[in-house]
């Protein structure tokens, strides 16, 4: 298909939008080396009350003692009419390993250059996340990704979080909440507790189907959040591109069938609120 880039893009540079996701889980290697350095032994478990067990990082390993196991993307145009889906791209185990994942997420970014991280949550996991483990592989950011060396700069960092940005003082809400506020699919694949055992299994083209779920959960509450900031046409719009995108080319997921019943439900809402405006004119003459 030809398209004439003079009207599908905003500027003569390309923009895109590009919203992520990353599945951790905790790297025992590294766990163990933090243990060595603390002198810590499982016999001082003991001396730890239920509480502190559950938050002291020595028993419960913190974020630096994880490592990226999948990493999802989707990419999108940052159009006159709104965000339009280009692709999806999913990178992880068993195929790769961490330094392999990130390395192949920042030459996606490279080749694309003008991009917004967006993430739910991603300030305090997932972007931290990916530039310790780059800095551990002894990777270079892409210029394109640069200042995000500089996370407490919000908003010329190059990196959106959704959430912060949405609950604003409120408490922050997990992602299935807000999705449940629009009716937007989200955690169709598994319970996300039970994410770690899929893990465990090997289950990793499961885990693959979470990662790219939370994707497209994010991407549904970041055009109905643009849609209020004037970014959009119409909410209706944006709904049927990203579901036309999921049909088109995510057929082999089983969230397909969810965003499936999401598009027409919303579709069939409106013909129904539009028919209900027309009896109503109707009455009136």
């Amino acid at each position: 298909m030809q398209i004439d880039t003079s009207r599908l893009w905003k500027a003569d540079t390309p923009g895109y939008v590009v919203v992520l996701d990353a599945e951790c889980r905790y790297d025992h290697v590294v766990h163990g080396r933090y243990l060595q350095a603390e002198r810590f032994v499982p016999a001082d478990v003991a001396t730890l009350s239920p509480r502190d067990r559950r938050t002291d990082p020595r028993v419960t390993p913190r974020w630096a003692c994880q490592q990226i196991v999948v990493l999802s993307w989707a990419i999108f145009a940052d159009t006159d009419d709104g965000l339009r889906p280009l692709r999806m791209e999913t990178r992880g185990a068993p195929e790769l390993d961490e330094a392999g994942i990130v390395r192949a997420f920042f030459a996606d970014m490279d080749a694309l250059q003008n991009v917004e991280l967006v993430t739910w949550g991603g300030f305090h996991n997932d972007v931290p996340q990916i530039l310790l483990a780059a800095a551990a592989a002894g990777l270079r950011l892409p210029s394109c990704l640069s200042r995000l060396h500089s996370p407490w700069r919000r908003h010329s960092s190059g990196h959106r979080d959704l959430m912060t940005e949405m609950c604003a003082g409120a408490s922050s809400p997990h992602l299935a909440e807000v999705a449940a506020k629009f009716g937007i699919p989200a955690k169709v694949t598994c319970r996300p507790d039970l994410v770690s055992q899929l893990m465990d299994q090997g289950k990793w083209s499961s885990v693959k189907s979470v990662c790219e779920g939370d994707v497209l959960t994010t991407s549904m509450i970041l055009m109905h959040w643009r849609h209020l900031l004037g970014g959009s046409t119409s909410t209706l719009e944006a709904t049927r591109r990203l579901c036309d995108f999921v049909t088109a080319h995510c057929g082999h997921r089983s969230y397909t069938a969810h965003w499936q019943r999401f598009g027409e439900r919303i579709l069939q809402d409106a013909f129904t609120a539009e028919n209900a405006k027309l009896a109503i004119m109707d009455a009136g003459r």
